[in-house]
């Protein structure tokens, strides 16, 4: 388990005998592409005997450079944490995004952060990197500050999946059109969404198909309005569930307000209240308005028989 730090809470001399290596990034949803990074840093520090350190920050720059604008995430700042922890790494510092931090130069960070507190010994970066105030800092700064110092700059190419450029801006084009394959192809998994299950309308359940509903985060970006076959993980009981799951509003009973509901197969008993996690493997179809309820139920059972075949193919079963 890696070391977790606050940046403002590092001193000079924490690090000073460690030989550090840092890689630095937002990392948001850690795709392939910071896989690929973070590893290289990680196997390098191996070689060479160093503690290997990811820095990343806690929130997106621009949501604080620019008062009103709302980058949303792929994945919540906990759950980054978390995978990037899975990766074996020494220690993630993680800086905090506010207007001071903002304000430091290229040349304030090269000095006050990466030599004098954290003494690094090398450093791992995208090609596009770009820092400090008002983004001015780029490769090249760095290469240039940095070898007066003897840190060894290392520039990551960007990674390439069937020719196309793995980053979070492609993975959230793919999510607001509800393509489910491609945006799994650049993360390395399947888009989740955890929440806790509330009551919702009950109209599930008097159609004959109760719903798991959760409320939609409007700090998170969500796959496109649609029908998908996805899986539910139940946390309290550790169990997957194969669902059929809809995005959307509803609108043949013209609902207001945007909702996250999965209908779980072979599953019955009260989930109120309990944490899940939504997985979206496929989407199935674009929302749909019906002209009355007969319709909506006969279309729901084609759903289901649609996911039914779809988890026996892919997984020789009905069952996860």
């Amino acid at each position: 388990m890696a070391e977790i730090v606050d940046l403002e809470k590092i001193d000079k001399e924490n690090f000073k005998y460690k030989n550090s290596i840092v890689v630095i990034g937002f990392f948001d949803g850690v795709h392939l592409g910071h896989k690929k990074i973070i590893n290289k840093c990680i196997d390098r520090a191996r070689a060479v005997s160093c503690s290997s350190i990811v820095l990343t920050f806690n929130r997106p720059p621009v949501n604080v450079a620019r008062n009103n604008t709302l980058k949303k995430l792929i994945i919540p700042f906990e759950e980054k944490i978390k995978i990037i922890d899975a990766m074996d790494i020494d220690c993630i510092i993680i800086a905090d995004i506010n207007p001071d931090f903002l304000k430091l130069t290229p040349e304030q960070f090269c000095r006050d952060i990466l030599i004098n507190k954290l003494h690094i010994r090398e450093i791992f970066v995208g090609e596009g990197f770009r820092f400090g105030y008002q983004a001015a800092g780029d490769v090249s700064f760095l290469k240039n500050f940095l070898e007066s110092y003897c840190v060894k700059v290392n520039v990551v190419p960007l990674l390439k999946v069937n020719g196309e450029i793995v980053s979070s801006t492609a993975i959230r084009k793919y999510y607001s059109e509800g393509r489910i394959r491609e945006a799994s192809n650049l993360l390395g998994r399947n888009p989740q969404i955890d929440g806790v299950v509330t009551k919702g309308a009950g109209r599930g359940r008097l159609l004959g198909f109760p719903t798991a509903n959760i409320n939609i985060c409007e700090l998170y970006i969500i796959p496109a309005d649609g029908v998908y076959i996805g899986t539910v993980f139940i946390n309290e009981e550790e169990k997957i569930y194969p669902a059929v799951i809809n995005v959307g509003n509803n609108p043949t009973f013209k609902e207001s307000g945007k909702r996250i509901e999965a209908y779980l197969l072979n599953f019955s008993g009260n989930i109120y209240n309990k944490k899940i996690k939504i997985t979206f493997l496929e989407k199935l179809r674009d929302e749909m308005v019906f002209d009355n309820k007969d319709e909506l139920i006969k279309r729901i059972k084609l759903d289901i028989e649609y996911a039914l075949e779809y988890f026996k193919i892919k997984f020789n079963s009905d069952k996860i």
